[in-house]
């Protein structure tokens, strides 16, 4: 694995089970049905870039951040952290180095706590002078919010005291889950720079899970697309979202509201079942340019122009830059 890889996903799979077995279902045989959340996932996280995860709800967004967090087990596939694969034995360790935000901090934090106890349980040095270091550098007065419970604080004051105790681990590794999709605009950009002011100055490495593609278009240095399980498009940020190649990318982009734009276009039709997902490309029902080979064998996750994308559209393409 490159030294610049700090976190590297193979082949990673997770199906759920769509409903209870029961003994009467194991005594008729009944095949058991899964929701196929990830269906083969591969991805490269670098050291210290920020990672933008779009997609729209179902398409697996947050089961890939809580499997990479180690809150949840692949069904199949592997995680290699810093050069070694993550295993039972190894959670643990593992975990030091990696922390997790969520998109509601008023489910993920104690509400029994003092916001001064919230960040102080994660702390090493666990000492007033490091806490208060600690919310002066997420942009909170220490005198003010340190004896305040999560219910008296705003929005935008308690996703910085999320923050701050995912910092208190002083991770590696952060999985933003939208952070920032709660909040009101002006708060939404506020949080969004001090993300990027923490990155840069902590070094961080980042995963940025959002549906909104210009919030990813902000904070991400690569994107990955995903629809139904899937990575449809991978690339720079710049590339991806100026020059989308996927019909999908292309279509999440043309729904996004902009000055003097009088007509959005989303796309059509329903994302499909995860249970009984489409043959051949997932995207095929929704997509503009659908062909028979669409429907009938599944597109894999080729470069094309120096990015990935899987689409047929492109075979000509991949065809001649493997030959």
């Amino acid at each position: 694995m490159s030294d610049n890889v700090l976190y590297k996903a193979i082949d990673i799979k997770k199906y759920y089970l769509a409903s209870k077995r029961g003994t009467l279902e194991t005594l008729a045989r009944k095949p058991p049905i899964f929701v196929k959340a990830l269906d083969g996932i591969n991805v490269d996280i670098k050291k210290g870039e920020v990672l933008g995860v779009v997609g729209e709800s179902g398409s697996g967004k947050t089961t890939l951040g809580r499997i990479l967090a180690t809150l949840e087990k692949p069904t199949s596939g592997r995680l290699i952290f810093m050069g070694t694969e993550v295993n039972d034995k190894n959670t643990i360790q593992v975990r030091k180095h990696i922390h997790m935000v969520f998109q509601n901090p008023m489910t993920s934090v104690n509400p029994r706590m003092k916001v001064k106890d919230i960040v102080k349980e994660a702390m090493k040095d666990k000492s007033e002078e490091k806490v208060k270091e600690l919310l002066a550098e997420i942009g909170l007065d220490y005198n003010y919010v340190k004896d305040k419970y999560p219910r008296e604080l705003s929005g935008g004051q308690l996703q910085r005291v999320a923050i701050a105790r995912a910092l208190a681990k002083e991770p590696e590794f952060l999985i933003l889950d939208e952070p920032t999709s709660a909040l009101d605009a002006s708060v939404q950009a506020q949080i969004l720079n001090l993300l990027v002011d923490l990155q840069r100055d902590r070094k961080l490495t980042y995963l940025f899970i959002t549906h909104n593609i210009s919030v990813a278009r902000f904070i991400s240095d690569r994107v990955i697309i995903m629809y139904a399980g899937k990575v449809v498009e991978e690339g720079s940020a710049k590339e991806v979202i100026s020059e989308p190649l996927h019909p999908y990318t292309q279509s999440l982009l043309n729904s996004v509201p902009e000055l003097g734009k009088k007509e959005l276009k989303p796309p059509s039709g329903e994302v499909p079942s995860l249970i009984n997902p489409p043959n051949g490309c997932r995207f095929h029902p929704r997509c503009p340019f659908v062909m028979q080979t669409c429907k009938e064998r599944e597109p894999p996750l080729v470069e094309v122009n120096g990015r990935k994308v899987a689409c047929w559209l492109y075979e000509t393409n991949w065809k001649k830059a493997t030959s």
